[in-house]
């Protein structure tokens, strides 16, 4: 396996390849909620472009005919790219604070949701931007909900008695994160508190308290900052965000897919990082700079000409580029670009 990247036997990069349709993001659509999910791509060989869509290892879809492991054992370049499953954030309460962190949670593709018993409160939180609301006693509301490694929990509760609630359900579940606001005092005895009434030490310990990153923030957008940099911390990012999804089930004219599968040096993205290339517009973006530019620039080509075959592409941000003073990384990334038509579906 490349050292750093998720392909395995990467092979030559002359064009070629199977032309991708919109039937990989109608499954990535319906992927379900836990379990492992990955997409495993085909790099060489006659079959190049195959795919399929895999949870806890069954075939929930696939590109491409023929055994697709067969033609992985034969060829031995696959592209690993893992699906996290959406990223799942209950917020308690609905005041300024959790407020400011429903909008800025939205820019960063959580799908939201707010519990509050209070409905005038409840009414803010619904036009803040949140995907669901709950108006229900926190306790009962949080019991329906069924945690795990893609719920992050976030208390923003009026009141003591209410955080302690929450938390008294949401220690007992499985999260990627959980946070209470408070003075460090104050967060110190609730989770004292917590350990009397009951809850494991050790999953008293996995509570981040007092909530969000210590950034000095003092006013209620500030302090949602905080949190929410404390949430894309203790996460892991999705290389199919839900707007790329959406976008790419959207469009109604052929797009280009740009994906970074293989990176070395000091290079903006990760390796798996994607974005949509359109005619007069990207969505998403693998890093900006020469590296986009280009990629950009070479898949509206292929948009132009009508290039159904998929292309590998190098852009090397070291040397001349440098040195002309143009704002590059001084890595080295493949780019695999992929035509899209989006009036087929398999």
């Amino acid at each position: 396996m490349d050292e750093k990247s998720n392909t395995f036997g990467l092979g030559d990069n002359k064009a070629g390849g199977k032309m991708l349709d919109r039937g990989l993001f109608l499954a990535l659509q319906g992927l379900p909620a836990v379990g492992r999910n990955e997409v495993l791509t085909l790099l060489a060989g006659p079959e190049r472009g195959s795919r399929v869509l895999l949870s806890d290892g069954k075939i929930l879809w696939q590109h491409g005919t023929g055994d697709f492991f067969q033609q992985v054992n034969d060829s031995a370049a696959v592209f690993v790219d893992p699906v996290p499953a959406n990223k799942e954030l209950v917020i308690c309460g609905a005041g300024h604070v959790a407020l400011a962190v429903i909008t800025l949670a939205r820019m960063v593709d959580f799908h939201i949701t707010v519990i509050e018993d209070r409905p005038d409160y409840a009414e803010k939180a619904c036009a803040a931007g949140a995907d669901k609301v709950i108006v229900e006693d926190f306790g009962k509301a949080l019991a329906r909900i069924p945690g795990g490694a893609n719920y992050y929990f976030v208390v923003l509760t009026r009141e003591h008695q209410y955080d302690e609630i929450c938390l008294r359900t949401i220690l007992q579940k499985d999260f990627a994160y959980a946070g209470v606001m408070g003075s460090r005092r104050r967060t110190e005895l609730l989770r004292q508190s917590l350990i009397a009434a009951g809850v494991p030490a050790a999953a008293a310990a996995q509570l981040h308290a007092p909530i969000g990153l210590d950034i000095g923030a003092e006013t209620e957008t500030e302090i949602g900052v905080a949190i929410v940099a404390e949430l894309i911390k203790n996460g892991k990012a999705g290389n199919f965000p839900a707007k790329l999804v959406t976008a790419a089930l959207q469009a109604s004219e052929p797009f280009v897919l740009a994906t970074i599968i293989r990176r070395s040096g000091s290079a903006p993205r990760n390796v798996g990082t994607k974005m949509l290339i359109f005619a007069d517009h990207i969505v998403a973006t693998i890093g900006g700079g020469i590296l986009e530019t280009r990629i950009i620039s070479r898949g509206r080509q292929m948009l132009m000409e009508k290039d159904t075959h998929d292309v590998w592409e190098q852009v090397d941000m070291r040397g001349d580029d440098a040195r002309g003073g143009h704002m590059v990384c001084g890595g080295i990334v493949d780019v695999l670009l992929e035509y899209v038509n989006p009036a087929k579906n398999r």
